[in-house]
């Protein structure tokens, strides 16, 4: 198997100083078994708005007025002098049974008093010279005047576009009956923040309803995707594309708000749209079934359809009342396989699609298998057994996928003899996790179900984007699924997408707002990973002479700080001492130094954080060197979900460590430890903090060890870790068709080093190198700034040394070019 050689920064120095060689030898000959054609495909899951104002091209939020029973959210009116603009809530006299609210509008306005009804779009409408916008609304009511549709600034006060949609003249008139009402508007100016306003000059009564205003699409789809964002979809050449989730699938409170595939079709007035109460917002469905199977096509990925088993978050169908799920499952199916004369085919063909979509893969629910039965997991391989007889009746080469614990263990386990052909295995940890897990699949049983590893990132140590960190972690434990896709035949990252103005997850691989968009280093990985994949695997060693047992490396830094912090949460504290059995020695580094993140305000000896951010942390002004010493701190939450932090062993943003009380939605205490961005949990125990309570907190450091203690009772006594993190990680695979060699290279370490090339059965003179590197690990991208860290390509000349440069924090694929 491929091996793995760690670094330490001391000894690379060392390596480097004594012109140390590191060898990769590659057996080009000896093939390995081949490489999984369906390795890695996306998962998509509407959260972060990742539909609605995300790839779901619709530019108008709460296009129906459904989004809230009591405000027409994201529209406001504007009227001047004596005119009025009064805006409503209707709830009869409807466009339909699908639509349960409409605008109402009383207007008393005329030509040259005109008054607006505006859209606000999803934080802002981006508006581009020359780009043309379709709208189309319906409308009805008793109302003699014109009506114009229009793109402006946020205050209306420049206009970017107009159309005039009824001129209000003889018999172009609003009538009582629902019509549809479209035209186009062509923006004259760019601006990311534009509105949308229907402007009047009349006055009565206009009932509004599923305003929609779309721009340009993917491939030109009537109701399609935002270009830029299916575009870095497609630039992952995915092999599958599963949907709709997630927890999405499930739903939360009740099954209405699970993923009802048939209330999503056909026209956008006739979908009801739903409550995602998992990721606090209505989604209008206007992503549906049909495109999330037409994008799965347009992609040229195999559609992955994940079915609920009657479970949602908060409730279930009892078992032995399943057979609508059950047939709700069939139905879609036969939606997008039947052809053209079965019941649901035919309606698919009139909604535009008369080939069959052909799903060949579907998942059995989504996290439904827990060991806590209440954890939407009642009764779960029962609920498997009743879908898989029925699909497999109907669709016997039906790929079905079962689910195995999500959380809690690194060893999920199918435990039914019933049998499975992929088990879907979810891994959220720290790049450290990722990188000791790069042999996690070489001893799995080959005589067992294949494995789909549908959901794994780093979502601790990640920095606040996405750090680059985070992106090696997982691409050591990408290659180790190569070395495995014997076993490992699909991967996907998750989740994919995030507006920034609405992170309830994070990281997610891909971010934007309404004008631009940025991938993070684990999209640039993915897509790497992912043009490169070849088609057999390659025996490779790693040799290097310089590397020995060498003693337990001191991990506690010799200089450091303390101080305290908030994740999520307004808290107050009052430090009470720092000591050490020798004296404290050190440095002031001033009050201007002090607040490193966060909104703190000073009252006397008491210090609060007033803001909500995340990782806010204030540093004691001392800088002091003490192998051992002790700092007490009393601490209290004023408001919020978690509970605070106490910082010590601080040397940078990048190097600490700090005890997590009330963590974790305030349901668990931790030690975590951050070395180069990466965090790794130390210890921890359940736990929660009181609002309004002073807790007395006091840490004790000696040398690696650390005691803690909460109100004088021992909470922790633990070792800080040495990092294992560092290290050059190699795999390959041979591309048949064209001959080349694809060896894959990470260091994670601080430092760069060299490696020479030792190939047997290949001549290759040339390589070309793609590498995704930066300065320091913690490196990341955001809309500022989205290139920090960014793929760089390079084709060399390999002389006879075959020696080729590996920098610091990187990941490169190098292509050993066939001179055949």
């Amino acid at each position: 198997m491929k091996t793995r050689s760690l670094l330490t920064s001391a000894l690379l120095a060392s390596a480097i100083g004594m012109q140390a060689q590191v060898t990769v030898s590659i057996d080009a000959a000896g093939r390995g078994h081949k490489v999984s054609p369906t390795l890695y495909g996306i998962f998509y899951e509407d959260i972060n708005h990742a539909a609605d104002g995300g790839l779901y091209a619709e530019l108008i939020r709460n296009r129906s007025f459904e989004d809230d029973s009591r405000a027409l959210e994201a529209w406001y009116t504007i009227a001047r002098d004596t005119l009025t603009a009064r805006a409503s809530i209707a709830t009869t006299k409807l466009l339909n049974d699908k639509q349960q609210q409409a605008m109402r509008l009383d207007l008393n306005a005329a030509e040259g008093n005109e008054a607006k009804v505006v859209n606000t779009g999803f934080w802002g409408i981006n508006a581009v010279q020359g780009r043309t916008y379709r709208l189309s609304f319906w409308a009805c009511g008793k109302y003699k005047g014109g009506i114009k549709a229009m793109l402006c600034d946020s205050k209306c006060s420049k206009t970017y576009a107009e159309a005039t949609v009824i001129t209000g003249q003889k018999k172009d008139v609003l009538g009582k009956t629902w019509t549809k009402y479209t035209a186009t508007l062509v923006s004259s100016a760019t601006d990311e923040k534009a509105h949308f306003a229907l402007e009047f000059n009349g006055k009565g009564q206009v009932m509004l309803d599923v305003v929609s205003l779309m721009p340009p699409t993917y491939k030109n789809r009537p109701n399609g995707m935002r270009p830029d964002l299916a575009g870095m979809l497609e630039a992952l050449h995915p092999k599958f594309f599963r949907f709709p989730g997630g927890c999405f699938v499930e739903g939360q409170e009740s099954p209405d708000n699970a993923f009802r595939w048939n209330r999503t079709i056909g026209p956008i007035e006739e979908r009801a749209g739903h409550k995602n109460v998992n990721w606090g917002y209505r989604t209008s469905d206007g992503i549906g079934f049909d495109e999330y199977l037409q994008l799965a096509e347009d992609l040229g990925a195999k559609p992955l359809f994940v079915v609920n088993v009657g479970l949602w978050h908060g409730g279930l169908t009892p078992v032995d009342s399943l057979q609508p799920w059950i047939d709700e499952c069939l139905d879609a199916l036969e939606y997008a396989n039947g052809d053209v004369t079965t019941k649901w085919g035919a309606i698919r063909a009139k909604n535009g699609h008369p080939e069959p979509y052909n799903i060949e893969y579907l998942e059995i629910g989504n996290e439904n298998n827990q060991p806590d039965p209440s954890q939407q997991s009642d009764r779960y391989y029962e609920r498997f057994k009743l879908f898989k007889d029925a699909v497999l009746a109907k669709y016997p080469n039906m790929h079905l996928i079962g689910n195995v614990a999500a959380w809690g263990t690194d060893t999920p386990t199918w435990d039914s003899k019933e049998s499975v052909e992929l088990l879907d295995e979810h891994y959220y940890r720290t790049p450290n996790w990722f990188a000791d897990n790069f042999h996690k699949y070489d001893s799995y049983d080959r005589r067992g179900p294949k494995i789909y590893v549908g959901e794994y990132a780093v979502t601790q140590g990640f920095g606040n984007h996405g750090s680059l960190n985070a992106a090696l972690g997982e691409a050591v434990f990408m290659m180790g699924i190569e070395n495995n896709s014997d076993i490992v035949t699909m991967a996907s990252y998750a989740p994919i997408f995030a507006n920034v103005n609405d992170l309830k997850w994070r990281p997610d691989m891909i971010q934007f707002d309404a004008r631009s968009a940025f991938g993070t280093p684990s999209y640039y990985v993915q897509k790497m990973m992912a043009d490169n994949i070849g088609t057999r695997t390659l025996a490779t060693t790693v040799s290097n002479p310089y590397l020995a047992d060498v003693a337990t490396i001191k991990v506690k830094p010799e200089t450091c700080m303390v101080g305290v912090g908030t994740w999520g949460t307004q808290a107050s504290f009052r430090p009470v001492s720092l000591t050490a059995p020798d004296g404290l020695h050190g440095t002031e580094i001033g009050n201007d130094n002090v607040n490193v993140k966060g909104r703190w305000q000073v009252d006397g000896d008491e210090v609060r954080q007033v803001s909500r951010e995340e990782g806010s942390v204030r540093l004691n002004p001392m800088k002091f060197t003490a192998d051992e010493y002790t700092y007490k701190v009393r601490a209290r939450k004023d408001r919020g979900y978690e509970g605070f932090l106490v910082v010590f062993n601080y040397v940078d943003q990048d190097n600490y460590c700090w005890l997590n009380l009330g963590g974790w939605g305030n349901g668990q205490h931790a030690i975590e430890q951050v070395t180069d961005g990466a965090k790794t949990l130390i210890a921890a125990r359940q736990g929660s903090v009181e609002e309004g309570r002073w807790y007395d907190v006091e840490i004790h450091v000696k040398g690696d060890s650390i005691f803690c203690s909460l109100d004088g009772k021992k909470l922790f006594d633990a070792k800080m870790k040495p990092s294992t993190f560092a290290g050059l990680f190699t795999s390959a695979t041979i591309d048949e068709p064209s001959g080349d060699v694809i060896l894959k290279v990470v260091n994670t370490d601080i430092n760069a080093t060299t490696i020479k090339l030792d190939i047997a059965g290949h001549d290759s003179r040339t390589a070309h190198i793609t590498t995704l590197a930066g300065t320091k690990g913690s490196d990341e991208n955001w809309l500022g700034s989205p290139t920090t860290v960014y793929p760089t390509e390079r084709t060399v000349t390999l002389d006879d040394s075959k020696t080729l440069h590996i920098p610091n924090n990187s990941l490169n694929i190098i292509r050993l070019k066939s001179e055949r």
